[in-house]
């Protein structure tokens, strides 16, 4: 009788225990036919997008363009303007000046703004591209080393003009990862040029060094890449959202916000990572991490 009770517990637990399994299969198998409504949907709003972004930045083109030389004909008229000054009177002439300086002023306006959307549509397209590139055997290391020339000799004149100190801190041999090296290149020179407007804006204070350092070395299976400047620093409340997408503490004019957004991207797809800390007014230093082949 014991046998037979034993039996039917076995019994019941085993049907127990299909019945969980089964449970959570159709949980997984729902979360990923959600995903892939999700990704499909996202797929066709990205077509959308792409589609609304070449039909606005088409006419956007011609009104910079004229905008541009609309602006160029109102000075040269002015200019004319400006010959005639003794046969059409002081009074006539102050008229028809102050209006070509607004018309200058408004065109002149309307060619910044219009330059400051198509940047940020342009952005929108380099969002929605696809970032997963080819990879080959890459050396880190070299990558910095060619980074270091060229942060060098592109701001030769800040560096000298603010006594920049740029310290490189690399490993003399080979660091080797599986990479794409332009898209690599790029994030570091980016990173770079954030650090540069940091110390720029802090530039000026009394008893300020502007210091910019790039530390590379092998932390266990990974590479683990510092760069570090003690500029104007992040504050507290923004630091959480500097990889979002658009956002940007720069003027619309001078970014588009999405230059930390795509280095995350990309460094994700290489299976690596990017992280933050800051201290306002003291220092901003980016960690990113790859794996070691």
């Amino acid at each position: 009788m014991a046998s037979r009770t034993e039996q039917i517990r076995a019994q019941k637990s085993e049907i127990e225990k299909k019945s969980a399994n089964l449970e959570q299969a159709l949980s997984d198998l729902r979360h990923a036919q959600e995903d892939l409504v999700r990704q499909e949907k996202l797929a066709t709003v990205g077509k959308l997008t792409r589609g609304l972004i070449d039909r606005i930045l088409n006419p956007l083109n011609y009104i910079n363009n004229f905008s541009h030389l609309s602006h160029g004909l109102a000075n040269d008229l002015r200019r004319s303007l400006a010959a005639l000054k003794d046969r059409m009177g002081g009074e006539a002439y102050e008229d028809a000046d102050d209006l070509l300086g607004r018309l200058s002023s408004n065109l002149a306006k309307i060619e910044r703004h219009g330059g400051n959307t198509s940047r940020i549509l342009k952005a929108m397209e380099e969002i929605l591209k696809e970032h997963h590139r080819a990879k080959a055997r890459l050396d880190l290391a070299a990558l910095c080393r060619h980074s270091e020339a060229l942060v060098h000799e592109y701001y030769r004149d800040e560096i000298a003009r603010m006594g920049i100190t740029a310290r490189f801190r690399l490993p003399e041999g080979s660091l080797w990862i599986e990479g794409n090296e332009e898209q690599l290149g790029k994030i570091l020179m980016s990173l770079i040029s954030n650090s540069m407007y940091a110390v720029a804006k802090k530039y000026g204070k009394q008893a300020y060094a502007p210091e910019i350092s790039l530390t590379l070395e092998a932390d266990g299976h990974e590479a683990r890449l510092t760069l570090k400047d003690n500029g104007t620093g992040i504050e507290p409340g923004i630091i959480g959202q500097v990889f979002d997408p658009f956002f940007t503490t720069k003027t619309t004019g001078e970014a588009a916000g999405v230059g930390l957004y795509l280095s995350r991207e990309i460094l994700l797809d290489h299976g690596g990572n990017i992280t933050v800390e800051s201290v306002p007014g003291e220092y901003t230093e980016f960690t990113i991490t790859i794996p070691i082949i």
